[in-house]
Order: C-alpha cells, then structure tokens, then sequence
C-alpha cells in the first residue's frame, strides 16, 4: 500500500506539472520553444514542427533571453529607484515619500507569490530581488531624512543594524515564499554586520578578527540547522530552495564562503598575536584564536556532513590558533632570543602526538597482501577515508553495516583530525625552521668565509666560530619530530613492505640529513675551539663510513646520505686552516679508496656497487685537491702545482691497472682511471701558459699513455701518448725559435709511417689511423702552422702537393687516415692562397654582389637539399667503409 500510494503522489505531481506546461504554451507566442525552457519533456511546440525548435538558427534560447530581460529590467528598477532617493527626494513631504517608498518595497516583496503559482518563476525570482535592494534604499532614506532621529546614529552602527535585519529578513523571506535568490543574499550580506559593528565600537585588529571568526560559526551553525532537516528525513530545506541540484549548489558555496570567512579570521587573529607589542595585546588576541580553535574542533569532530578534505583542514586550521596562542604567550615568558621555541615546541609536540594519533587510526597503515579485497576489511587497511555518501548532507549509506563496514579502525572523524594535526603542526614547525635558516647557515657556512679569504691570497683576520641555542633547538626538535614520525611509520607498515615504501624511505632519509647538522653544530653552540668542532666532524664522518664498510646492505642510503652530509661539512669546514686541509683531505682519500675496495665485490648489489664506484672517483679526485692544497701551502707556482696533479693521474692510472686484474672491480677500475684522466687534464690547462712547462707535462702526460696502452684492452692508449708526445715536441721546437720544423718533424714522420706500415702488414686488423695517422700529423699539421706566418710560396706548394699525395693514396687504397688528413691539410693551403685573391675580390665588387651572391647560394642549396644530403650520406658512408 505504501509504495501505491507513493506511485499515485508520483501521478498527481506530474499532472500538476504537464497541466502548467500546457498553459504556459497556450499563453506563449508561437515561434518561441516555451517547454524547452520549462523542462516538460515530451511535449513538443504548438503549431510548428521539430525544426521551428532545433533548426531555428537562434543564437540564444529562450531562457536566456527571459532572464537577460529580467535582470536588465531588474537593474532599471533600482537605479530608478537610486535616483529617485537622492535626486527628488526633496520634493515630497515626509507622508509622501514614506508612502511612495513603502508601496513600492511591499508591491515588489508581495509579486513573487501570484507570480510563482502562475510558473513565472525567474519573474518571482527578479521581483524578490528589486524588493530585497529597495528594502536597503528604504533604510538609506529614512536615515537621510532624519526619521525617528536615525540621523543622529553613528553611519557605521547603523548600517550594521540594518545590514543585520536585511540579512535575516531576506533569509526568513526566501525560505517562506520558496525562493532561490533570497537566501544566498541575505547569506553573503551577513559578512557585514560584524564588520560595520567592530568599526562602530572603535575595535582593533582582534575585535576585527573575533567578528570575523564569530560569523563564520553562526554561517556553519545555520548551515548545520538546515541540513539536519533533511538528515532526519523531513522535508525542508532541498524543497525550499528549488531540488536537489540547487540545495546542493547552495550548500558548497555556503562552506566555501564560512571557511574562508573563517580563515580571513584566523590570518588577522594569528597576525595580531605574532607582532603584539605587549602581554596584554596577546591576551586580547587569544579571544579569536580561542574562537578559531573551537570553530576548527567543532567543524571537524561534530560536523560530519563535510567532506574528509575540509574537516582535516578545520582540524589544522584549530592547531594553528592552538600553536599561535602559546608562542605568543610563551614570547614574554622564555629569555629574549627564544622566541622561536616558544613557537616550536608547541608545533614539535603536537606534530609527535598527531603521528601517534594517525598511527593509531590507521592512517599509516598498509593494505595487507593477504586479505581477499587487498585489506583485513576488505578495502585498503587505514585508507581513513569517508564512507560513500549520498545526497545532501553527506551521511553514510549503507544502513547499520556501513559503520562495520570500518572493521578495526576508528570512524573518519578520528582520521581526519589526526590527518589535520599532523600537516599543520608539521607546516608550523617548518616555518619556525625557516625563521632560523639564517642563522643555521651562517654558522655552517663561517669556516667558509673564512677559507675562501685564506685560499684567496689575502690576510683573513681573527674569526670566531659561535652559534647561538636557539636555531640549535628548533633543529633538534625538527630532527626529533622526523624520527618520530620515521619510527612509527616503520612500525606501521608490515615487514614485505618495509623496504619498498616509500614515505618510510622519505621519512629515514629526512631524519638522517636533519640529525647531521643538529649534531655537528652542537659542539658550536657549546662554545668548544674550532679544531675541536672538526675533529668531531671527521671521527662522526669516519665512523659512518666503517658502518657502511661492515655492513653494506643495512640500510644503505640515509647512510650514505650522513656520510655525505657529514663529509661534505667536514671538507668545508677544513679550509679555514692550511693544516687542517692537508690532513682532513689525506684521511678520507684513505676512507674512500678503502671503502670503493671493499663494496666492489663481485656479489655485492648494484647500488653498492654504485657507492664504490663513487668512492673511487672521490678518492682519486681528493688526492689532487691535496696535491693543490699542498702546492699552495709551499707556495709553488701553479705551473709547478700542475706536475703533482700529474702525478697523482699516473698513479691513478696504475692503481687501475691493478684494480683491473682483481676479479669484479672493472668498474671501480674504469671509474678510477676515467678521474685520474680528468686530473690529467686539469694539470695540463695549470701548465698551459708556461710553455716549457707544457711541453714537459705534454712528454710526461705522452708516456703515461704509452704506458696504459700495455694493457690489452688499452691499445689505443698509443694514439693518445704519441699525439701529446708530438704535441710536446711541437711545443719545444716553438720555444726554440725554429722557423723550419720540417727538419725535425720528417725523420720522426719517416720512421712512424715505416713502423706503422710494418704494423699494418704484421697485424691486418689494424687501422690506418693507428698505423699512419701519427706520422703523417708529426710533419704535415707542424708545417701547416708555420705555413700562416710565413710569406714564401715554396712550403705552400710542397705542403700541397704532400697532401694531395696523401689524399690520392687514401683514394686508391681506401685508407681513411691519409684521406681525411690529406684532403683536410689540402683544403687549408688552399684557403690561405686563394684569401688574399677573394679579399681583393671583394674589395672591388659592389656590396651588394656578395650578398645577392649569398642568397642565390642559399635558393641552390635549397632547392638541392635531400640530394646534397643523400651525397653527404654517401660520403659518410664512403669514408667510414675505409679501414
């Protein structure tokens, strides 16, 4: 019976619906679609087709222009009315202009009623809206006027009484005559009483900020009393405003528009209380953050319609207030200086507790692998989250299994508040962190200063190493939040999950680089001497790394991330003293080159593989900062420096070597070599501008390679060593003033291609750039130097034909070295005879002519583009086909 009876209310409302369609049309024109705008579907247009209605070509419908012509109507009204008040108001007696105010305020309020039971809705809807703006031009006139002595009343508290009663009245008219736009007017005129009322009372920034806070708690308590309607199945509210889709649509601009009244007034609060100049101010500012806290603790523990995202931010927005409050209070009680902590502690105390909160709830929890739904309850395990929800008020659905549907976890509001907790009072404590960078960095950065002054070449003065307790606090409070937070998530998680999650990860490696500094700069702030402070640096950097040593796949990256940490601040800290540079930089070359022999086991993992390859980069590269350091220190010229950079790349390159012959150490063998290569380099640009220096780093730097191409797998080590031999001699010979290189270069280019040819034929593998490519450079690339400056014709021409030799020989015998040095060298002797001819050339031509000849060069290579590249690819191709 109760469903048939509800099919019949069904039946009636429908006929109610389509009867007052078919009205509407009959009244309608009948070239205007009127049941598309009324939403009656299956009832198409009178005296037309379906084409009258979708092919019209109308460029808006019919709503649209209703409401256009409604709201431009509408705004008519009001300036009429405007400008009625203030312009003619002085030509009718007080009877008059009361009666004309008045009949037409009460004729606008009273048409939404007859207007809705005729289906003119919008109508309804624009004359609320008329009567609702008349009502405020009523209050303005009487005031003006002087009626009832309003006129002595203070403009801003009397304005915030009427703003009042136009709020309420225009929410108490909406909800009674079933209106839409009433109730969200009457709803954002409500911003203004508390506002108008502090500036009529005189109030300060907190008086502000409690009027604030208050009406974003009386938004949310009439948001509460609304909603609960339809929370206990009375029919109310979503009928009231119009359906499901509007009361909706209310009641999100509604949260957005009180919790950013809410935060407005939190931002004022918390503003007021961080710069309050007294005890006494603070106090004042406790009333709005008081406020705030309660608001934010009521919004999330009680309110359980709102969405999880916004109860979690109340919650954090209420720990704010909470921390706020007693850093300010405690600003006036801790030692001058330790204002920060008073604004830590809190934030550091309540970030543990909202750890352990979530922890508790679940929040941290993993899903278990075993479960058929991924979970003990067959979901996610401690996801926290908001059950489904449904309709307005966002209750759970599901009846009494939905709150089983939990299993062993608390209920949302728990989690949310937990979640809120945690990410506010982590925020706080970071920005406290913030405010002490400044002086954190200084105090890490001091010996830096300092050394840079004593690495300079200048005379540093007397320095002093301090820090002050408070940063140091405030750190180790961060450092004690994350290992907290890193404790209780490894214990969250289950024992397979343990090395694969990531916010564990995060958490241990966050820890470990807050723990370096906090622990190094102790012995700072304890005012211990600086060789002290360092000392203490190497011994923690040393300890760390022989941890790494015995076990290397514990946990290997928040290690590796102290012993960098640690190391890094160790080396820096070092360059205040000469001394201390040797010796600091001399003990971790032994650590890592230990540590990269050790890891480098052929069963070790690849990240400890990884680690040891790093090592022995670093240790190679840290024994030539000390070969530097201790030039410097002697106060060796830098081109002097240079040979013990190079002595340090040799004997890199022999400690390869014999890291090569050790099973599974190829890679730190490789690394290794790859870094005394670098220092190589390094040591040659020192020497570059004291040629005989150069010339003695070039031999020495030749020889090595030499020596390196004895290994098998380094043959072509021999090019590198013959080409900086070469070079070397290049160099000597310049600094002997030799004009005519040729007599030197030829023996050398004689025996070279002699020996390679014997090479070549001995070994047919053999490449023609390693059998020929050395002579032919000793003699042809030393005369194309000397050929630039000197003004004969006969090194050209002999020069010339040499390398057209070269290159026709590498033609017929498809040699790639004599062809590309060959035909490179001849192309060079070419430019420089022809260079005087074009510059002449082209002093004599028009200007013009080598542009235009430019350009048509340009439009040849463009319109002969794919086959000038499929040329260039056969050439290519050509050449690297040749041996």
């Amino acid at each position: 019976m109760s469903a048939l009876d509800t099919r019949r209310q069904w039946l009636v409302q429908r006929h109610a619906e389509l009867l007052a369609a078919l009205r509407v049309r009959r009244d309608a024109p009948t070239e205007i679609p009127v049941a598309a705008s009324v939403g009656a579907p299956g009832i198409a247009p009178m005296g037309g087709s379906g084409a009258a209605a979708g092919g019209s070509g109308r460029e808006f419908s019919a709503p649209s222009a209703r409401t256009a012509l409604l709201i431009v109507g509408g705004v008519l009204v009001v300036v009429a009315a405007l400008v009625f008040t203030v312009v003619s108001w002085g030509r009718l007696g007080i009877g008059g202009r009361a009666a004309v105010l008045l009949a037409v305020t009460a004729c606008a309020l009273a048409l939404p009623r007859p207007l809705r039971r005729r289906q003119l809705t919008a109508t309804a809807e624009a004359s609320a809206a008329v009567g609702l703006a008349l009502v405020l031009l009523d209050g303005y006139a009487a005031r003006q006027a002087g009626l009832g002595g309003l006129d002595r009343v203070g403009t801003a508290g009397y304005w915030a009484v009427l703003t009042a009663l136009t709020a309420v009245g225009a929410a108490a008219y909406g909800w009674w005559q079933r209106l839409r736009l009433p109730l969200p007017v009457g709803f954002l005129m409500a911003r203004l009483p508390g506002l108008l009322g502090t500036a009529a009372l005189g109030g300060t920034t907190a008086d502000y900020a409690t009027a604030v806070i208050v009406t974003a708690a009386v938004d949310f308590a009439v948001l509460y009393a609304l909603t609960a309607r339809d929370a206990t199945g009375q029919a109310g509210f979503r009928e009231r405003v119009g359906g499901e889709r509007a009361a909706i649509a209310l009641v999100t601009v509604a949260r957005a528009v009180g919790g950013g009244w809410a935060l407005l007034g939190g931002v004022l609060a918390v503003g007021y209380a961080v710069v309050a100049p007294s005890s006494g101010e603070v106090l004042r500012a406790w009333v709005p953050l008081g406020l705030l806290m309660l608001l934010g603790t009521a919004l999330c523990r009680g309110f359980r319609t709102l969405p999880f995202a916004l109860r979690a931010g109340s919650e954090g927005v209420a720990v704010v207030a909470l921390i706020v409050g007693v850093g300010a209070g405690l600003r006036y009680v801790l030692p001058a200086g330790w204002a920060v902590v008073g604004y830590a502690a809190p934030a550091a105390l309540l970030a543990a507790w909202a750890a352990v909160s979530c922890t508790r709830s679940g929040r941290w929890a993993k899903a278990a692998t075993g479960g058929p739904a991924g979970g003990p309850a067959g979901g996610p395990a401690g996801a926290a989250t908001d059950r489904p929800t449904g309709g307005l008020t966002g209750e759970a659905t599901g009846g009494p299994t939905a709150e089983a549907a939990d299993g062993p976890f608390t209920p949302p509001s728990r989690a949310a508040a937990a979640l809120g907790e945690l990410a506010a009072a982590s925020t706080s404590l970071l920005l406290t962190g913030v405010v002490v960078l400044p002086e954190l960095a200084h105090a890490l950065l001091r010996p830096v200063v300092h050394g840079v002054v004593l690495w300079g070449g200048g005379h540093p003065p007397q320095w002093s190493w301090q820090l002050a307790t408070a940063p140091l606090v405030v750190l180790w409070l961060s450092a004690a939040v994350l290992a907290v937070m890193a404790g209780l998530r490894a214990r969250a998680v289950n024992d397979a999950d343990r090395h694969t999650d990531r916010l564990a990860h995060a958490l241990r490696n966050a820890r470990a680089l807050a723990a370096v500094p906090a622990v190094l700069l102790l012995p700072v702030a304890l005012g211990l001497p600086y060789g002290w402070v360092l000392a203490a640096a190497v011994v923690a950097a040393i300890a760390v790394a022989v941890d790494v040593v015995r076990r290397p796949e514990a946990a290997l990256l928040p290690r590796l991330l102290v012993l960098v940490a640690t190391g890094a601040l160790a080396l820096l800290w070092s360059s205040a003293d000469r001394a201390a540079v040797l010796v600091v930089w001399g003990t971790f070359v032994v650590s890592a080159a230990v540590l990269a022999h050790v890891l480098s086991a052929t069963a070790a993992p690849p990240a400890v593989r990884a680690t040891a390859r790093v090592a022995g980069v670093f240790a190679v590269l840290a024994l030539g900062v000390e070969a530097v350091a201790s030039g410097a220190t002697a106060g060796l010229p830098r081109h002097v420096t240079a040979f013990a950079v190079l002595a340090v790349a040799v004997a890199a390159a022999g400690a390869a070597a014999v890291w090569h012959r050790i099973p599974g150490r190829g890679q730190v063998s490789t690394a290794v070599e790859g870094a005394g290569y670098a220092l190589a380099a390094i040591a040659l640009a020192l020497t570059a501008l004291h040629p005989d220096a150069l010339s003695l780093a070039l031999a020495v730097t030749g020889v090595a390679g030499l020596a390196v191409a004895l290994r098998p797998d380094r043959r072509r080590a021999a090019l590198v060593g013959t080409g900086l031999l070469i070079a070397s001699s290049w160099v000597r010979l310049a600094l002997a003033g030799v004009s005519d290189p040729e007599a030197y270069t030829l023996p050398i280019t004689a025996a070279a291609l002699l020996i390679g040819h014997r090479r070549r034929t001995s070994t047919p593998g053999t490449g023609s750039w390693a059998a020929y490519g050395a002579g032919m450079g000793a003699t042809m690339l030393p005369s194309l130097a000397a050929m630039w400056s000197d003004e004969n014709w006969v090194r050209p021409l002999l020069l010339g034909v040499a390398a057209l030799l070269a290159t026709v020989v590498g033609v017929r015998t498809r040699l790639q070295a004599p062809l590309v040095v060959g035909g490179g060298v001849l192309v060079l002797v070419g430019l420089h005879e022809l260079a005087p001819t074009v510059v002449q050339v082209f002093g004599l031509l028009p200007r013009w002519v080598p542009v235009a000849a430019a350009g048509l060069l340009l439009l040849l290579l463009g319109a002969t583009y794919e086959k000038r590249i499929d040329e260039a690819r056969r050439l290519r191709d050509t050449v690297r086909s040749m041996t």
